[in-house]
């Protein structure tokens, strides 16, 4: 099964193309990595199209090959949010193939978990205590806290529980992680954000807050009372996750039609905030 993914709600945006097994997930530990394409700087939606077709051409496919389409479908900027998600919808309608829409913050919470500086452990699965909380060891990390700039003074962010699973088939061991939102998809100044994840009153060894500028949170963090090491930092080129998450989820029966895949931009438009009757 080969994902095509798209990600062009966080800058500078990027694609990806992820080879996977459609009936069956990866095993544990297996190393299969997405190829994946940063989009230029300044790019634009011919240029996004054109980025699509050199990195299908290097595997030798179309876009009619491809078999299943992946898209962040916002937060984001919402040109960024419309150019992606019309592009996955024209490819999947025009070829007929089903589409999974990610969230970008879910998208950025799952490269942190699957980073090679944070192995995060569910509350039924802890890891000892004495292990280090992060980088080569088991962590006792069971809540992501997502968060990109939104500009206007906000932060886009969300709060999730991170849930493991593991199975067993013949001589394989699977896993499977589950992001359950504790504080949904939001826009809103940091401060409001950080007072809200106060109020889940998770302790600081369980949470990790997951950016791609620490600039923008930690002098604010440090305020509410974490520290640096509270800080996952993650590559704005979120494709490869999105082409993951997608590949599982379409393997879970998940994909949906071109025309049901919806954006989920989170803040209201210019048009709606600034109408008078």
């Amino acid at each position: 099964m080969d994902v095509l993914a798209v990600d062009t709600c966080l800058e500078p945006g990027s694609i990806a193309l992820f080879s996977a097994d459609a009936s069956a997930p990866p095993p544990a530990g297996a190393s299969g990595e997405p190829d994946v394409v940063a989009l230029p700087p300044g790019w634009r939606s011919v240029a996004l199209h054109e980025e699509i077709r050199r990195l299908l051409a290097r595997h030798n496919l179309t876009t009619a090959d491809v078999d299943r389409y992946a898209v962040t479908a916002g937060p984001g900027a919402f040109t960024g949010v419309r150019l992606g998600l019309t592009a996955v919808k024209g490819f999947a309608e025009a070829h007929g193939k089903s589409v999974v829409t990610v969230s970008t913050l879910e998208a950025l919470a799952f490269a942190a978990k699957n980073s090679d500086k944070c192995q995060v452990t569910s509350d039924e699965n802890e890891a000892p205590a004495s292990e280090s909380l992060i980088t080569r060891h088991a962590s006792l990390v069971t809540a992501l806290a997502p968060v990109f700039d939104a500009r206007r003074g906000q932060i886009f962010g969300a709060l999730y529980a991170v849930e493991n699973y593991e199975s067993s088939e013949r001589t394989e061991r699977t896993e499977r992680t589950e992001f359950r939102p504790i504080l949904p998809d939001m826009v809103c100044p940091l401060h409001t954000f950080l007072r809200q994840i106060q109020c889940a009153e998770l302790a600081p060894e369980r949470l990790r807050f997951c950016v791609t500028d620490e600039a923008i949170l930690l002098p604010a963090i440090e305020e509410f009372g974490w520290g640096a090491d509270s800080l996952l930092r993650v590559s704005p080129h979120l494709a490869g996750a999105v082409a993951r998450m997608g590949a599982a989820r379409f393997r879970q029966g998940k994909g949906i039609g071109a025309l049901a895949a919806d954006a989920n931009y989170v803040r209201a438009s210019d048009a709606e905030l600034f109408w008078k009757e």
